[in-house]
């Protein structure tokens, strides 16, 4: 069996209102699915993550299509580990050039992809095939909380079974200790809540709003700083005593060496369609575990990268909560044909061949930006 072709599918879908973050808005939601093809009929489905900037599709077809098909044509697809480090060994340095998240992401998702065909092929699950025993029921965090209506949204989700809400700060520091407190009390002192500043602060603003957060108990205060800031977070860290949390912008295992080096963080969170797929995902996972830390993958994209990242935890010990984005995007979910199922503020692993999951063509196609 050989690899035929790679494709990227880029998916948009408008916002009725902006997504407003720390770094920026997002004025549409967008998906980017990666295709991966055998000559033997068998095709896998990844995902990688284009959410911002907005041009990030096109950068990102050019990268799969342009750069990482010529390179995988006639492979095989079943070389998962051989063929990771075939990508990574080329395209390495060029990361060096135009980013490193952008090369790291598309990796990722043709590494997805070809663990879906190696479960295919198999006739098991992806989390089989990385070691794990069983389906799990992961613990949700939900994120993407309605923004005009923060507590009633957190009490909603809470009433819907989930033990753990993210409140997003880092806009105005009164309003967002407002929306922090009033959270905490809708929620009650049970609940965990989890703040997420995105790169926000500089050393003294993330001092200062660490202090102004402490009496809300936060479980973890998520990137106060910018993620390659790492002087920053080993000060920060002989400020608080909130657990920080960070890894979705560290793409590799070196990146996730050097932010555990600071001794400041005490939740990994890297993310599959960002890090160079489950491969190296894994990988960082287990830098997290040999140090006692916990880890908390990253998904903020469509419900192909969150089985991705369900089957990780499956085959991966260590995790904590996983985060749900439950803000409205639709085609997050209809991308498949059958939605993963959520229990009770769980998620539950797919336990089909590979990722376990069919695509909804039809949604797909709907949806599909022809660049």
């Amino acid at each position: 069996m050989r690899i035929s072709d790679l494709r990227f599918i880029a998916l948009r879908q408008p916002l009725q209102q902006p997504l407003r973050l720390a770094w920026g808005a997002m004025h549409h939601r967008h998906f980017g699915l990666v295709i991966v093809e055998t000559d033997a009929g068998i095709s896998g489905v990844g995902e990688t993550s284009v959410n911002f900037p907005a041009w990030a599709i096109v950068e990102r077809k050019a990268t799969i299509e342009e750069g990482l098909k010529p390179l995988l044509i006639g492979e095989d697809p079943l070389d998962v580990e051989g063929v990771w480090q075939k990508m990574h060994r080329a395209f390495a340095r060029l990361g060096v050039l135009w980013g490193k998240g952008a090369v790291m992401s598309a990796i990722g998702g043709v590494d997805i992809a070809l663990w879906d065909i190696a479960g295919k092929v198999s006739g098991r699950p992806i989390y089989a095939l990385l070691g794990g025993a069983q389906p799990m029921r992961t613990p949700l965090y939900a994120t993407g909380l309605d923004p005009a209506n923060l507590a009633d949204s957190a009490r909603a989700f809470v009433d819907r079974g989930y033990r753990a809400v993210k409140v997003r700060i880092g806009f105005d520091e009164a309003r967002d200790l407002a929306n922090v407190e009033s959270v905490r009390r809708a929620v009650g002192d049970d609940v965990a809540v989890l703040v997420d500043a995105n790169m926000a602060y500089d050393l003294e603003g993330a001092v200062r709003m660490a202090a102004a957060l402490r009496p809300y108990h936060p479980y973890w205060l998520e990137e106060p700083l910018v993620a390659d800031n790492l002087a920053g977070y080993r000060a920060l860290k002989d400020h608080t005593d909130i657990p920080l949390a960070a890894g979705e912008n560290q793409f590799d295992v070196a990146d996730a060496t050097a932010l555990l080096e600071t001794g400041a963080i005490r939740y990994l969170m890297p993310d599959p369609t960002r890090a160079g797929g489950l491969s190296e995902a894994r990988r960082m996972c287990a830098l997290a575990q040999q140090r006692g830390l916990r880890y908390s993958p990253h998904h903020y994209g469509s419900d192909v990268g969150f089985a991705a990242t369900l089957h990780l935890i499956a085959a991966t010990p260590g995790a904590d909560y996983m985060l749900r984005d439950v803000a409205p995007a639709p085609l997050r979910e209809s991308v498949l044909r059958t939605p993963i199922a959520i229990e009770d503020g769980c998620a539950i692993t797919p336990d089909g061949p590979g990722l376990g999951i069919e695509l909804n063509w039809e949604a797909i196609n709907a949806h599909a930006v022809h660049l």
